[in-house]
């Protein structure tokens, strides 16, 4: 209801590149990508997003992460869940959130990750797993430069004890920067066996839009 009376619509499918996903005109990408991405390894098989990280929808991730507004996971997890275009029946899909290292997450008191990936879980009726965990603490990518974003979470994941043959994993986090951490979490789970890894964002932070750092 909020997002309504802000006058804020979700980004339409056309409105950013389903491959790397950042932000392009009428025509801008293809199902090989866009100038941004064309001739770019990328681990994941597709990726949805809500919007860019910007006005209003900033504000709102902001909130559910530091200010218990625990409402907006449920109300992201919805409409990732609308927007994936995977059908229901998809064998051997399990939803999955980036993990936070538990040091974080007592501090916090929750992963933002795991709540919008259960509230979209439960609107698709997919089962959720947490395949993944944070091997150490890190500093906020938010924190570190653009540069040093891969360096700052080398090493900093790992994939638990399961067997992933086969699997269609459903990857999920709020915010996507540069892309690393869900790079490093997608090349762990292919190396366990995944067959394919899907990424739901409700941001995505790109070069046409001010990134903003979070408290």
């Amino acid at each position: 209801a909020q997002a309504h009376r802000d006058g804020w619509q979700i980004d339409s499918p056309g409105g950013y590149c389903r491959r790397c996903g950042v932000s392009v005109g009428p025509g801008g990408s293809t199902p090989d990508g866009c100038a941004e991405c064309l001739g770019l390894t990328i681990p994941w098989d597709g990726i949805v997003r809500l919007g860019t990280y910007s006005e209003p929808i900033n504000r709102w991730v902001v909130s559910l992460k530091f200010r218990r507004a625990w409402w907006w996971a449920s109300w992201f997890g919805r409409e990732l869940g609308d927007a994936i275009d995977i059908p229901n029946e998809t064998p051997r899909l399990v939803v999955c959130p980036v993990p936070m290292h538990w040091t974080r997450r007592l501090h916090r008191g929750y992963n933002q990750a795991h709540l919008i990936a259960a509230a979209l879980a439960k609107h698709r009726r997919w089962p959720i797993a947490h395949l993944l965990r944070r091997t150490r603490h890190t500093r906020s990518q938010t924190a570190v430069t653009v540069s040093r974003r891969t360096g700052n979470i080398r090493g900093s994941f790992a994939v638990k004890r399961a067997d992933l043959a086969g699997l269609h994993i459903c990857l999920v986090d709020d915010v996507k920067t540069t892309g690393a951490t869900l790079t490093a979490c997608t090349r762990l789970l292919r190396r366990a066996g995944a067959q394919h890894v899907s990424v739901a964002v409700v941001t995505v932070a790109d070069r046409q839009h001010t990134v903003l750092n979070t408290p």
